[in-house]
């Protein structure tokens, strides 16, 4: 549904820019030590064959049910969404003893497993694929799947320690465990009072953990005059509603390729404001502000797990439009990311980036918006290109995977009822949107 009653929604139309702010609530930072780097043609990574053999070591771990229920437990135990056990410190717990017992017992010995998990940035344990989890009680064998990053092979072992070639693009039926780096933050479990497992087979099942929305509240009921939960419903219960702060906002969005493959789960799809910080620099762009589940700022917060997303989620407040078109003439850009590193931080490179955008404006006239503080808040649109960082040499491409930019959808020619913007990854329809100023 739309949100249509009381307040008059502003479509934006779109250009070619970035935003800044004084106190970004992301950042962007340069990758870490840790990344893969081949040592020739086909050769391996030390990371990378460490890698695999904690996976081997997991999988062959797994050969016998009492195992495997154990693990199912602890997995169906851990509070956040997916069941994600970060594995280094769940094997150092009580919990991960019998884990680490088996693991070691095949290694030789504790240090040994640890040796080799120290070669290795952080990793974390879990089923991906929902219908997996949802259905695995642990008395089925499982497999052990393993990814260093996104754009390396699949290392896979079943309990026999044997390799087992998968799909990237195809989940296979049987069950998989998967190891690969951490895109969970392990300091925000999901609230025990306000979360509930789901589909998990009256309690045989691993699951998956929801938020439990309140009763009797819902989009039709408070129509302009509450602020979305993130996950469409609404904060606040028992007839008491808060008033929206004026902002730019994010209402609808439907992701066609979240460029996530099926070992890694659900997306974490987050939603980026970039244009200038700096009047000496105004064709130079940061990262002015970030949407998403791990948004800095509450009212940013936002989680979409798949293709489609209804709510109202906050993108960047009238203060942050005031104070950037205030310094600003030609707009910022609204990014859309899938995240796989550390939340509302982006590691890219900045010269692929530049040229997706220069190809999305030079195909459509438009890849920025613009909103000018005027007494009716009338939306202006230009075009123009800038680029992102002063030095692209200092930046190395990482697993963060550029969805699109926010195109106004009739500048690209497009016409979705409801909607006002395309997602456009450099000329390719990457989805659309319904972005609006409401105050």
């Amino acid at each position: 549904m739309r949100h249509r009653h009381g307040q008059r929604a502003l479509v934006l139309a779109l250009l070619t820019v970035f935003g800044g702010c004084s106190e970004p609530a992301s950042r962007i930072v340069a990758p870490s030590a840790s990344s893969d780097l081949a040592s020739g043609a086909g050769g391996q990574s030390e990371e990378r064959i460490a890698l695999s053999t904690v996976a081997r070591l997991v999988a062959e771990a797994m050969d016998n049910e009492p195992a495997r229920q154990h693990l199912k437990r602890d997995l169906r135990a851990a509070p956040f969404r997916e069941h994600k056990l970060e594995l280094t410190p769940y094997l150092r717990s009580k919990d991960g003893r019998a884990l680490l017992d088996r693991m070691a017992e095949l290694a030789g010995s504790e240090e040994a497993v640890f040796a080799t998990l120290a070669k290795i940035r952080r990793l974390e344990l879990y089923m991906p694929v929902a219908s997996h989890r949802e259905t695995w009680t642990g008395k089925s064998e499982v497999l052990v799947a393993s990814q260093l990053d996104e754009s390396g092979p699949l290392v896979s072992f079943d309990e026999r320690g044997r390799a087992v070639a998968l799909d990237r693009k195809v989940a296979p039926s049987q069950p998989v465990l998967s190891i690969v780096p951490v895109e969970t933050d392990f300091t925000a479990p999901m609230p025990a009072a306000t979360s509930r497992n789901a589909r998990d087979g009256n309690g045989e099942a691993v699951g998956t953990l929801e938020a439990i929305k309140p009763k009797g509240v819902g989009l039709m009921t408070c129509l302009e005059t509450c602020l979305g939960d993130g996950d469409g419903g609404i904060s606040g219960g028992g007839g008491t509603t808060a008033p929206i702060p004026p902002g730019l906002y994010l209402e609808f969005s439907r992701i066609l390729d979240a460029k996530e493959p099926w070992i890694r789960g659900e997306p974490e799809i987050e939603v980026h404001v970039h244009g200038p910080s700096s009047t000496a620099a105004p064709r130079y762009g940061d990262d002015r502000s970030c949407s998403g589940e791990h948004a800095y700022d509450y009212k940013k917060v936002f989680n979409q797990d798949d293709g489609f997303w209804e709510g109202r989620v906050m993108l960047y407040s009238e203060a942050e439009v005031v104070a950037f078109t205030n310094q600003f003439k030609d707009g910022f850009h609204i990014l859309f990311w899938e995240d796989d590193n550390e939340p509302c931080i982006l590691r890219l490179d900045s010269n692929a980036l530049v040229s997706l955008l220069n190809s999305t404006s030079e195909a459509l006239g438009t890849v920025a918006i613009k909103v000018l503080p005027t007494a009716n808040w009338w939306v202006v649109a230009g075009v123009f290109v800038g680029t992102l960082f002063k030095n692209a040499g200092a930046w190395l491409q990482t697993n963060d995977d550029f969805l699109g930019a926010a195109v106004d959808q009739s500048a690209a020619g497009y016409a979705y009822p409801g909607n006002t913007h395309v997602i456009m990854d450099g000329t390719t329809l990457n989805g659309r949107a319904t972005i609006v100023y409401r105050h």
